[in-house]
């Protein structure tokens, strides 16, 4: 192992930045990616993600976004994805860069929400949230993410680079991300446990614990380090084996842990960290109601209702994973009566069976089955089933866009020919940690029509219905 170096930011490594917004659609098919511009299934349709900081946005960036969809997407609603973004389909390739304009009046950006670089930084909703439990990891966000991007190597890493802040509960899923960290309190001082080199995929690898505690001050230098290590030693020839779990794997454990510690120890001697001591507010009697948006839509109409009610005075609205929204407020009473808009589903505390699923054939060009259509039908199969908790993940083919490697009952689509026509089959897992543990879920069904997908979902949703459920 060389010794620990930065990597040049010479012309030949490093691609231009592109500037956001465009003023015309990228001609550079990484720049679209860095962008967060990526083609649909259907031709000379394009979908833009949009990252949203922590999962907030204010009242007016609500608006900006709704208004946004109603002039540019007028068939498609806006998107929730699975790690705080949004995202906007169906636009032509004349109306990105006017997306990406307006965008940008609305203080929102794209850069970073696609392409070989950092990703959004994901933030576990019970952040700062007001109940006196979770510290406020809103801040450490801000500081991971200006250290990382600063460094225009970043924009032209091997493969993606994905960044979780949480709390023991596991609400940011550490076990499938490159890098987490996990807000722990040990005689009466607040640190972080560090997961890393998990991701999914068709070949889902989950993290491994790094370090089982570290002063919050550390996160930005191990954060430096560990895409510097990703940046040197990640596959740049087989996309297939480029994450940085990846490098793990290679490595091996002990290796990877010695060659990170080593980034870590350059990191951390290169300049002065101030404190980044993290905070609970003390408690404020702050309620929760969570909104789960099937299969991730949020119309035009519902991202108004939400915009008022971010804006009113307390209240705070949070987008978290799995298509669920946060709303936080100082009064039961009050929050029920600002939910009662027409446009918003009906709120629950979270514990009813998730069907969480990807956009599959509706957008996506990879998918090989319609995710939606089979994720209502269990939606409507379990909708009289007594709370669970349960998450339930269908993914339109092997990569697992929905989590199906980790969920309590997980689903992959293929497709097999029967009498020359396409059919599709899926493959069912169980028993998965929902990333927030190192357990992956299990096969127990293979080569299913949707039909008998279906009648094996609702067997195992009443079998795991009693059993007790993580997070």
């Amino acid at each position: 192992m060389s010794e620990a170096q930065p990597i040049p930011d010479a012309p030949d490594f490093v691609p231009p930045v592109p500037a956001f917004p465009c003023m015309e659609f990228p001609a550079d098919t990484r720049h679209a990616r860095l962008l967060g511009i990526y083609p649909q299934r259907q031709e000379g349709r394009f979908m833009q993600r949009v990252r949203i900081p922590g999962g907030i946005l204010s009242a007016d960036q609500w608006r900006a976004l709704a208004a946004i969809a109603r002039r540019l997407t007028p068939g498609a609603p806006l998107h929730l994805t699975t790690r705080q973004d949004i995202e906007l389909h169906d636009l032509s390739a004349g109306d990105v860069p006017i997306a990406q304009q307006l965008l940008a009046q609305a203080d929102m950006t794209s850069l970073g929400a696609g392409g070989d670089t950092l990703r959004n930084i994901v933030v576990c909703p019970c952040s700062a949230g007001g109940t006196g439990q979770t510290p406020d990891l809103l801040r450490l966000r801000r500081e991971i993410a200006y250290a990382l991007t600063e460094w225009k190597a970043v924009f032209s890493l091997p493969r993606k680079f994905k960044i979780s802040l949480g709390c023991e509960q596991g609400c940011g899923r550490p076990f499938i991300h490159d890098l987490a960290f996990v807000a722990i309190r040990r005689d009466g001082q607040w640190g972080l446990k560090v997961i890393a080199a998990g991701s999914l995929g068709p070949r889902p690898e989950l993290g491994i614990l790094l370090l089982d505690w570290i002063d919050p001050v550390e996160a930005v230098p191990l954060s430096i380090a560990a895409v510097r290590l990703f940046a040197r030693e990640g596959d740049r020839r087989n996309r297939a084996k480029a994450r940085l779990r990846h490098v793990r794997l290679r490595m091996g454990d002990d290796a990877f842990r010695s060659a990170l510690k080593q980034e870590f120890d350059v990191a951390k001697a290169e300049r002065f960290w101030p404190s980044m001591g993290l905070k609970v507010a003390a408690p404020a009697g702050i309620v929760k109601r969570v909104l789960t948006f099937p299969n991730g839509d949020v119309t035009p109409d519902a991202a108004c209702a939400l915009a008022g009610v971010a804006m009113r005075p307390g209240f705070s609205v949070r987008i978290g994973s799995d298509h669920r929204v946060s709303v936080l407020a100082p009064d039961d009473v009050f929050i029920d009566a600002q939910l009662q808009d027409p446009a918003l589903p009906a709120s629950n505390a979270g514990k009813h069976a998730n069907v969480v699923a990807c956009p599959g054939t509706r957008w996506c060009s990879r998918a090989l089955a319609d995710t939606n259509n089979l994720a209502d039908r269990i939606r409507a199969a379990l909708s009289g089933q007594a709370d669970t908790g349960l998450t339930i993940a269908v993914s339109g083919c092997p990569n697992g866009c929905a989590g199906s490697a980790v969920a309590d009952i997980g689903l992959l689509g293929g497709r097999s020919s029967a009498d020359g026509q396409p059919v599709e089959k899926y493959t069912i897992l169980s028993g998965g940690g929902k990333g927030a543990t190192n357990v992956l879920a299990q096969p127990v069904a293979s080569g299913v029509t949707a039909d008998q997908a279906l009648t094996e979902v609702i067997r195992l949703a009443k079998s795991l219905a009693n059993e007790p459920r993580g997070v």
